[in-house]
């Protein structure tokens, strides 16, 4: 606004004078966060900033001063010598500052998994990545693009700016390229600036990206406590083809299951031939630490992706917790995860009017198996298969039990109880990431409370 000064002179007598403007960022500061649907995180920021005008002041060339009250026009050298110094004068550039939470951290796991209505708007990312653009003086037409390796493309976002603004860009992430990731990789993420009438701004960050298979559950950094539990929906993937390998083996035709007629003798009988499935492909627990860090600031998890426990045979508690969830979402059973001080296990509801709930006890795969697979019958295999079962199913109400009166939110993030249809609800999508060249084909199930729900019995 440099040019406010140049109202013509008959506006104020004697010699005319710059005027303050204030501009106010108009941010409500609240020192936190908070979480919208799904992940979309808003950070306030405050307060007014006020900054002081150019004084641009004209010269009265005339000897004496104008009358009070008159308005005499300026010699046309006069307003030529006004205008070169303006020229002169330094254009005032926007002010371009990053932030994301945790701090140098990027997660394209929680991007993956954010449900858009619109498609992948690139203004509404997760919150986690904020950008803030400031000096704001003068209306302008603004263009920012954000790039860094491992996008499908650089996310831009055109829009109009009045005033000082945090933009929240979402990264359009390329799965298949960050499947080769498997350790936090270091990198430079360039944000470009670009305006009418100014010289476009170009600054580099440096971030650390995190594979696929991290995730990111908890946030403590200052006063800030952030909770994304919710975000383990995300692996829960009905739409995987290692589903379909697994209704294979299992003999279940999930087009054939109507889910509104299950009673709970039903959905624990599908839910055992999952198991005996799960024994039949050789899949075991592994007891492995997953915690990839556990705090002071950030809170991670390592969760496999479906086609790397199916092809290793191998899972931790939450591992195959998450493959049996993922198969009863296919089959429209609502399910559980459970989270705990160190582990974690599976439930679903036992009726469709989700009143109470089975749990299973997902180390217990693999339960009393032979040294040697070639010494065993499938008919050996199921029976002992379905002693497992039976002994998850048994491990799985205590734990349960033992949890309950914690499972009421107030001790997240050690203790959880996560409905997968509630957090689609949130807006958390399967991250997708394991369909590779295959189609999927079957959707997410449709069913989806109104609020957070947790099972009112754990008896059947």
């Amino acid at each position: 606004m440099i040019g406010r000064g140049l109202v013509a002179g008959c506006e104020q007598q004697g010699q005319q004078k710059g005027q303050n403007d204030n501009a106010h960022g108009g941010s409500n500061r609240e020192g936190g966060f908070r979480i919208d649907a799904g992940l979309r995180l808003d950070r306030s920021e405050s307060g007014n900033d006020s900054r002081a005008m150019y004084e641009l002041a004209t010269r009265n060339t005339s000897k004496h001063p104008d009358p009070v009250g008159s308005c005499r026009f300026r010699a046309p050298h006069v307003w030529l010598a006004v205008v070169l110094s303006l020229i002169s004068l330094p254009a005032l550039a926007l002010g371009v500052t990053l932030e994301t939470t945790p701090a140098g951290e990027l997660f394209p796991a929680l991007e993956l998994s954010q449900h858009s209505a619109n498609g992948l708007d690139p203004e509404q990312g997760s919150g986690l990545l904020r950008i803030h653009i400031g000096s704001v003086r003068v209306p302008r037409d603004i263009q920012l693009t954000v790039s860094t390796p491992g996008l499908r493309q650089p996310t831009q976002i055109s829009q109009r700016i009045a005033s000082d603004i945090t933009l929240r860009p979402r990264l359009n992430w390329d799965a298949a390229a960050l499947l080769a990731l498997k350790q936090p990789r270091r990198q430079t993420l360039r944000v470009r600036l670009a305006a009418r009438g100014m010289q476009t701004i170009e600054r580099e960050f440096e971030v650390r990206v995190h594979p696929l298979d991290e995730a990111l559950y908890f946030v403590r950094e200052g006063d800030a406590r952030i909770d994304l539990g919710w975000a383990f929906a995300a692996w829960v993937d009905p739409q995987d083809p290692v589903i379909d390998d697994l209704f294979n083996l299992a003999g279940i035709d999930p087009d054939a299951v109507a889910t509104s007629s299950l009673d709970r003798t039903a959905r624990v009988r599908l839910a055992r031939s999952l198991w005996v499935a799960l024994e039949r492909r050789g899949l075991r627990y592994a007891d492995e630490g997953a915690g990839v860090s556990q705090g002071p600031v950030i809170y991670t998890q390592r969760v496999r992706l479906l086609s790397n426990t199916w092809d290793e045979r191998v899972a931790n508690c939450l591992d195959g917790s998450v493959l049996i969830a993922s198969a009863l979402e296919r089959l429209g059973i609502g399910s559980l995860l459970v989270l705990v001080p160190g582990h974690a296990f599976v439930g679903f509801y036992a009726d469709h009017d989700r009143g109470e709930a089975e749990f299973l006890e997902t180390t217990l795969l693999g339960f009393a198996r032979p040294a040697k697979a070639s010494a065993e019958t499938i008919d050996q295999l199921r029976r002992r298969a379905g002693r497992g079962f039976d002994a998850a199913r048994k491990a799985g109400r205590k734990r349960y039990k033992e949890a309950q009166a914690k499972l009421d939110g107030r001790h997240r993030p050690d203790y959880a109880l996560i409905d997968i249809s509630t957090a689609r609800a949130y807006g958390i999508m399967p991250l997708a990431v394991g369909h590779r060249d295959r189609a999927a084909r079957a959707p997410v199930a449709a069913s989806l409370p109104a609020v957070p729900s947790s099972p009112a019995s754990q008896s059947p």
